[in-house]
């Protein structure tokens, strides 16, 4: 029962998600208010001012047009602001859809327009030679010469509506396209943040499956205080590596204090045969790094050097910079008396090399084989930074 309260709750939650889907992308679409009525009266306006200066160039006398200009002018204003309202409430998913309805709708409105324009110079405030021009329709088009005038000016006219009307969709899907660009970004970050994540989280449990492994030897063996000691360490080791945050990072010299708290765990089981050197610069004490991505590297030097050899075992950490890149070293012993052990996944030498790639592009890497000691050498490089961290 409470499965199917569940499917129903997730199918009612997309439900309402796909319905709000258009309104995103109507929200996306629109201009800034502003810019959109900025825009019609800077294209009236301007239509003045060229319309005018031209006469003017012309040799006209332009005082007895302007005021009738200007008339025309503020209806030309508020036809395209109404324009703009109906093309504001019809969003359709396609720029070219969008831009048919902009067309189809400037229609009606350039013939109201026209109609004004008509009663303005012929009517209302008729020129001189008005009456001469209406005659002159008339002989042609006797019926309906205030149709055929009409539709002289609507397809004059309809060319200089079209043009704002394609300016305002090419704007809204210019901001549509923008938009989902930002989310796409966002989108891309939050995976990329969830894959280190997961990165991280794979190596605290391949980590506790060895340690437990250890802890239940000792445990067998009947090595009271000695597993009392790691299960403290553990505990540290643990408490400290779960408080931080997988995105962190951490400077080179807090990283290795972590991995410390790891080593005194393997200390506890190889009390006579792990040895390890840390050789750092000072001056990269504080170079930045991402946080437990020498944990995996170091845990594989104890299984595969350390932990299947009867002799002492090195385990050395360097760093250096080279070319401006933290290059960080890791290499152990291995005892050629040793059996040799099992072949390993490549699971957290992998793991490292994939948070390396993901946090820091082709900029950073990971490699790793025998090295010229005869031991066996992982290496991995990144972009020295000594700040945000």
């Amino acid at each position: 029962m409470s499965g199917n309260i569940r499917k129903e709750a997730l199918r009612d939650q997309r439900a309402k998600m796909l319905a709000a889907a258009p309104d995103w992308r109507a929200s996306d679409a629109r201009v800034n208010p502003r810019v959109a009525i900025g825009s019609i009266v800077a294209m009236w306006l301007l239509y003045f001012v060229i319309t005018t200066g031209l006469g003017i160039l012309a040799g006209a006398e332009q005082w007895e047009y302007a005021g009738r200009r200007a008339a025309v002018v503020v209806a030309g204003i508020l036809c395209t602001f109404v324009l703009y309202q109906l093309i504001q409430h019809v969003q359709p998913r396609g720029f070219a859809a969008r831009l048919g309805v902009a067309m189809g709708t400037a229609i009606p409105l350039v013939i109201v327009y026209a109609c004004l324009n008509l009663l303005v110079f012929y009517y209302w405030l008729p020129l001189e030679d008005s009456p001469k021009v209406i005659a002159d329709i008339q002989s042609k088009f006797p019926v309906a010469w205030q149709m055929v005038l009409i539709l002289d000016s609507s397809i004059r006219w309809y060319f200089f509506f079209a043009v704002w009307a394609a300016l305002y969709v090419a704007f809204g899907y210019a901001n549509e396209m923008r938009a989902v660009e930002r989310r796409a970004n966002h989108f891309r970050i939050e995976a990329q943040t969830a894959q280190l994540r997961a990165l991280h989280y794979q190596v605290n449990p391949h980590f506790l499956f060895n340690t437990l492994n250890s802890l239940s030897t000792l445990v067998l063996r009947g090595s009271k205080s000695e597993a009392e000691t790691m299960i403290m360490n553990l505990s540290s080791f643990l408490r400290s590596s779960l408080a931080v945050d997988p995105e962190q990072l951490v400077s080179l010299d807090e990283e290795i204090a972590l991995q410390r708290l790891y080593l005194d765990i393997e200390q506890v089981r190889f009390p006579d045969r792990l040895q390890v050197e840390v050789t750092i610069p000072k001056e990269l004490e504080n170079a930045c790094v991402p946080v437990l991505i020498l944990q995996p590297i170091i845990e594989n030097a104890i299984k595969y050097g350390v932990a299947p050899s009867k002799g002492r075992i090195a385990v050395r950490l360097t760093a250096s910079n080279e070319y401006g890149l933290l290059v960080v070293r890791i290499e152990n012993d291995i005892d050629p008396k040793a059996p040799a052990p099992a072949a390993g996944t490549g699971l957290g030498l992998g793991n490292v090399r994939e948070r390396l790639l993901t946090r820091y592009g082709p900029a950073a890497g990971c490699e790793w084989g025998p090295s010229d000691t005869g031991g066996f050498f992982v290496s991995l490089w990144l972009p020295l930074a000594r700040e945000g961290c």
